[in-house]
């Protein structure tokens, strides 16, 4: 029987950026080190993710050498790493107050240039941590929880059952799997991958941003593929694909690294 191993490996450093594709990825109790660090607010308090703003599917994020990048198609900025400011800014995801640093005034005018609307950039840091819901867990500015797992095998079985196939960036997980069976990850209750440990959190529930295609998103929401999902992994009134996971065990991951289900 073929190991389980990590094909992939993603972090976001940007709330609803590009994705960084990674080799290795530092665990923490927070996910993977940088990884929803940095996000957008509007003036009016709103977090603006690519649910509202699909243009934020197409703006990149790195830190290199103690400075900050962002591109957005042809334009980019670029500021040193210490122009993040001692001022707090409040925003607002899923109803839940969140707190963060506010960049420097030069990335709020580009934003709110490549945005269209005025806007402001925040880093996360450890005062303003936000916790999983009904669990003393810290967590960035990530949706739910610390880190999410899907499968190449779930992902087949779904692409199988549709007339066409979506990619796994519509899903936007942290570390993708290969080498299991599809949807087996539903019944882990949790993981070694070298050093580190996990515990599986829950089933993780998808929403209209699976249907904005990152390499198109000006084309905006579809049906797919959360039309198709509904008919084989409804839960209630959720539609689950992937897995959260809240480390237990700190260290380091890498491509091809072994997943040992517990």
């Amino acid at each position: 029987m073929n190991s389980i191993h990590i094909s992939y490996l993603y972090a976001y450093l940007l709330k609803s950026g590009k994705p960084q594709s990674l080799d290795h990825a530092k665990i923490t109790t927070t996910g993977l080190v940088g990884d929803r660090d940095f996000a957008v607010i509007d003036e009016d308090g709103c977090m603006l993710t690519a649910r509202e703003c699909p243009m934020l599917l197409e703006i990149e994020a790195k830190i290199m050498n103690d400075m900050i990048h962002f591109k957005y198609k042809d334009d980019f900025i670029t500021v040193p790493r210490k122009t993040v400011s001692s001022k707090t800014r409040v925003g607002i995801l899923f109803g839940q107050s969140v707190e963060g640093l506010e960049l420097d005034n030069r990335l709020q005018k580009w934003f709110s240039k490549c945005m269209g609307v005025s806007c402001h950039v925040i880093e996360i840091n450890a005062v303003a941590m936000r916790q999983m819901e009904d669990q003393f867990i810290d967590i960035t500015y990530t949706d739910a929880a610390p880190i999410l797992l899907t499968s190449e095998a779930s992902l087949r079985d779904l692409n199988n059952r549709m007339t066409l196939p979506v990619g796994m960036n519509r899903f936007r997980p942290n570390i993708v799997v290969n080498g299991d069976n599809p949807f087996e990850e539903d019944d882990w209750k949790s993981l070694k991958i070298g050093t580190c440990e996990f515990e599986i959190s829950h089933q993780c529930p998808r929403c209209v941003l699976t249907t904005i295609d990152p390499s198109h998103p000006e084309k905006g929401i579809s049906k797919e593929p959360l039309k198709t999902l509904s008919t084989f992994r409804r839960s209630g009134n959720e539609v689950n694909f992937g897995i959260y996971l809240i480390p237990k065990k700190m260290g380091i991951i890498r491509l091809n690294d072994e997943i040992i289900p517990g």
